[in-house]
């Protein structure tokens, strides 16, 4: 958290220095968001729209009166669910993963092996996944086309479109589902409860935290600008990202896919497919 609030001050001064030719203008700027997730597998679903909330610089470099550049760092804060278990949809499977703590653990699909646990143990803890909440933190770089009047009175209007790249700084999942088993010796999975509980701050003990690193949207926004003072200006927008790349990553490293086909049983890394994030956000923010 600090080194994020370092790279925002930093952003700031440099961008404060700048901002000493009136091409430029810079600010601070917040508001809340709203995700949802576009499944394209029936190995989950969206569970309900997600929420977030961010707060950052902001910016404005100005090749003439009407058109320029918008952008900035943000800090996101962001959370939204998805379902995985048969329970919560009858189109869904089994998943599971093997755990310690709060790490999950990694699951080798070519070895047919959980790492980290012994090719003798019998009754390693596992869960059997049915509904993940994400708690997800990203660094947020948007860079717009900014298209804007003239002064009309105190306001002016503006539209902006272009690209919003978020970047992973950390995650935490909030699983429900039911307590289970794995038996390494005959690789199987095991639900051993039978009432939901839920496994709070999990995460996955591999270079793959479940989410992308990167997503990307592209976006249109419009908004208004206030002079209500000098040359600082308030302002308000609203705009809509359409995302363009996957938010999970499309094959996870420790979720466990188990498919019986009445004849057999076989344990596979679940693949998702591709899942890409669609984004609402509303801002209001300070102009200098």
């Amino acid at each position: 958290m600090k080194k994020l609030l370092l790279l925002s001050f930093v952003f700031g001064l440099s961008f404060t220095g700048l901002a000493q030719d009136k091409k430029f203008q810079v600010g601070l700027t917040l508001g809340p968001t709203f995700n949802w997730t576009k499944t394209q597998t029936t190995k989950i679903e969206r569970n309900g729209i997600g929420t977030g909330f961010t707060i950052g610089l902001g910016g404005n470099y100005m090749f003439n009166n009407n058109i320029g550049l918008a952008s900035g760092v943000q800090f996101d804060l962001e959370s939204f669910k998805i379902n995985y278990g048969r329970d919560g949809s009858a189109n869904l499977g089994d998943v599971f993963y093997a755990f310690q703590d709060t790490d999950i653990k990694k699951f080798d699909e070519d070895d047919q092996k959980i790492d980290g646990v012994a090719d003798t143990d019998t009754a390693f803890n596992a869960f059997n996944l049915q509904t993940r909440k994400f708690r997800a933190k990203y660094i947020t770089i948007p860079l717009f086309l900014k298209f804007q009047t003239n002064l009309i009175g105190k306001m002016k209007y503006y539209g902006k479109f272009g690209l919003r790249t978020s970047f992973l700084a950390g995650v935490r999942m909030d699983d429900e589902g039911y307590e289970s088993q794995y038996n390494a010796v005959t690789n199987a999975f095991t639900r051993t409860g039978t009432s939901i509980v839920t496994k709070p701050d999990m995460k996955p003990d591999a270079v793959k935290k479940g989410l992308s690193a990167i997503r990307t949207g592209i976006g249109i926004y419009g908004g208004a600008e206030w002079n209500f003072t000098g040359n600082t200006f308030l302002y308000g927008e609203l705009g809509f990202n359409y995302g363009i790349t996957p938010v999970l990553y499309q094959k996870s490293s420790h979720l466990v896919d188990r498919v019986d086909d009445g004849s057999s049983i076989s344990l596979s890394q679940l693949d998702v497919q591709n899942n890409p994030q669609h984004i609402i956000e509303l801002k209001i923010g300070l102009l200098f």
